[in-house]
């Protein structure tokens, strides 16, 4: 009996200790690896890899996120980072992302801004919402907004 309750006091323990500690905001690295599935009069779809960077002396669990999505000025909607993903303490995990756009949706000025945009075989992307991210029973939520511009080539 003593034993169980000295180990329930020392797990204790480590969780507040794990949860007094402020986490530092977890920040993205950027956009790479942009393969585009397929470019069409219907839409576009593409998969790029973002980097994310993991500045604090633990290891902290990414948790499924969602972030607003723009090409080149004309929303696509919200992407998702679909599954938990751990990053290492002080260390770096790169995610894949799936974009699926869908031009029957848009009106004739957003159409006027496709044009262009695939005309140059490059886009501006743009996320922005919030990253989820924690470590056992403490989650905090960082803001991101990322702005990228990206080839277009298959």
């Amino acid at each position: 009996m003593k034993n169980r309750l000295l180990a329930i006091s020392y797990w204790l323990l480590a969780i507040s200790f794990f949860s007094c500690k402020e986490l530092q905001p977890v920040t993205i690295g950027g956009v790479n690896n942009v393969k585009v599935i397929n470019i069409s009069k219907e839409g576009i779809e593409l998969d790029f890899d973002m980097k994310i960077n993991n500045p604090n002396s633990v290891g902290v669990s990414v948790y499924p996120s969602s972030f607003d999505a723009n090409l080149g000025g004309i929303s696509v909607g919200k992407i998702k980072l679909a599954k938990r993903t751990r990053i290492k303490a002080k260390g770096e995990h790169t995610s894949t992302f799936h974009i699926k756009s869908d031009f029957s949706k848009l009106n004739l000025t957003d159409i006027a801004g496709v044009v262009p945009m695939i005309l140059s075989k490059r886009a501006d992307i743009s996320l922005k919402g919030n990253l989820r991210v924690g470590k056992l029973f403490y989650k905090q939520k960082f803001p991101v907004e990322l702005n990228k511009t990206i080839p277009l080539s298959k």
